[in-house]
C-alpha cells in the first residue's frame, strides 16, 4: 500500500511538472544572450528567428516599443499573422522592440517572458567634450580655448564603436577618402585630445557589426578656437578666470534627444529641465552620462538644464529646443 502511494505521488508530481512545462513558454534564438541575457543583438542588415523551446497548439506573438522611461507605458500590440512557433525579426524595423508570445495547450494559456531586439549595435554615436575649468568660453555655439590648454573629445558609446576616423574639419565625402585633408592621421581610438583650432568630429564602425558604420554628423561637430583670449590669464601659474559650472551638451539645438554629462562623473542622481520662467518641465532620476534624454515633447524655446552629480555638485547649461 505504501509503495502504491509513493508511486501515485510521483505520478501526480510528474503530471504537475508536465503541466508546468506546458504553461511556461520560453523564447530562444541563436543570438539571445550573446551580449545581454534577455536581449537579441544583430546587425541592421540581418534578420533573426525567435522561437519557443516547446511546441503548443496555438501561438500569438506581440511587440512593444522600447521607452527610455521605467515603467514602459507603451502598449503590447499583437503582430498580424504572427501565429506560428517562430517569428522572424529584422534590424531595419524591429530594433528597440520587446517581443513575447502567448500560447495555448489544452486548458493552458500562458505568456513568455519578453526579450528585446536591442539597439546596442545601432546606438548612434555622439561626442562629449571635457574642458579644463577656466580655460574656455562658449560664444555662439563655438568654444574659445586658451592656448596651452587641451580639450578631450570622447565618443559617448566607447563600448559600441571600434575603429574611428577623427576629423579636424568636415570631410568632403562619407566615408572620407584616405587623402581627405580633414582626417587626423593616426587618430583611430574612441577619444582624441585636441590642442589646435579646428572643427572636430568622427566616423566610426561598431565592433559587433564591423560593416555597420556611422558618421557623427556635421551638425554635431564641435568648433574649437585656440588662442590667447582675454579671459585666459596665466595658465602656467593656474591664474584663470573662474567659469560657471557647466557640462558639455549635444546636440544643441536639439530636436529629439540630447546628451549631457561627462564620463568622470558617471552618474547624476537628478537632472532637471527648467523653462525660462523657472518652471520645472521635466526631471530624470539616476541619469547616466551616455544615456539619451528625450526632449521631443518640449515646446521649442530656450531651457535651462540643471544636473546634480553624485557628490552634490550642480552644473547648469542652457539648450535650445527646435
Amino acid at each position: 500500500m505504501k509503495a502504491r502511494l509513493i508511486f501515485l505521488s510521483l505520478l501526480f508530481l510528474s503530471l504537475l511538472n508536465l503541466k508546468a512545462q506546458q504553461c511556461n513558454p520560453t523564447i530562444t534564438s541563436p543570438r539571445l544572450g550573446t551580449m545581454f541575457p534577455d536581449k537579441v543583438v544583430f546587425c541592421n542588415s540581418e534578420s533573426e528567428t525567435l522561437s519557443t523551446t516547446q511546441t503548443y497548439a496555438t501561438y500569438q506573438w506581440y511587440k512593444q516599443e522600447w521607452d527610455w522611461q521605467t515603467p514602459n507605458t507603451n502598449p503590447w500590440v499583437p503582430i498580424t499573422g504572427a501565429t506560428l512557433q517562430t517569428l522572424t525579426i529584422n534590424g531595419t524595423s524591429d530594433m528597440l522592440y520587446y517581443f513575447k508570445v502567448e500560447v495555448t495547450q489544452n486548458d493552458c494559456t500562458a505568456e513568455s517572458e519578453p526579450v528585446m531586439a536591442d539597439g546596442y549595435a545601432y546606438g548612434l554615436p555622439f561626442m562629449m567634450a571635457d574642458f579644463q575649468p577656466g580655460t574656455y568660453e562658449e560664444v555662439n555655439g563655438e568654444y574659445n580655448v586658451c592656448s596651452g590648454a587641451s580639450v578631450q573629445l570622447n565618443d559617448g558609446y566607447p563600448l559600441v564603436y571600434g575603429a574611428h576616423t577623427w576629423f579636424k574639419c568636415v570631410p568632403g565625402t562619407i566615408p572620407a577618402s584616405p587623402a581627405d585633408p580633414c582626417i587626423i592621421p593616426g587618430a583611430t581610438g574612441d577619444s582624441y585630445t585636441a590642442t589646435d583650432s579646428g572643427n572636430y568630429g568622427f566616423y566610426a564602425c561598431t565592433e559587433y557589426c564591423p560593416d555597420q558604420c556611422e558618421f557623427l554628423g556635421d551638425f554635431a561637430f564641435i568648433k574649437l578656437n585656440f588662442g590667447s583670449w582675454n579671459f585666459c590669464g596665466n595658465l602656467s601659474t593656474g591664474e584663470t578666470k573662474p567659469k560657471e559650472n557647466s557640462l558639455s551638451i549635444y546636440p544643441n539645438p536639439a530636436t529629439q534627444v540630447l546628451y549631457i554629462g561627462r564620463e568622470s562623473d558617471k552618474k547624476y542622481p537628478e537632472v532637471s529641465i527648467i523653462d525660462m520662467s523657472g518652471k520645472l518641465i521635466q526631471q530624470k532620476k539616476d541619469h547616466t552620462y551616455n544615456e539619451a534624454i528625450d526632449v521631443s515633447s518640449l515646446v521649442p524655446g530656450i531651457y535651462m538644464i540643471v544636473s546634480k552629480s553624485a557628490n552634490g555638485k550642480l552644473y547648469r547649461n542652457k539648450f535650445i529646443k527646435k
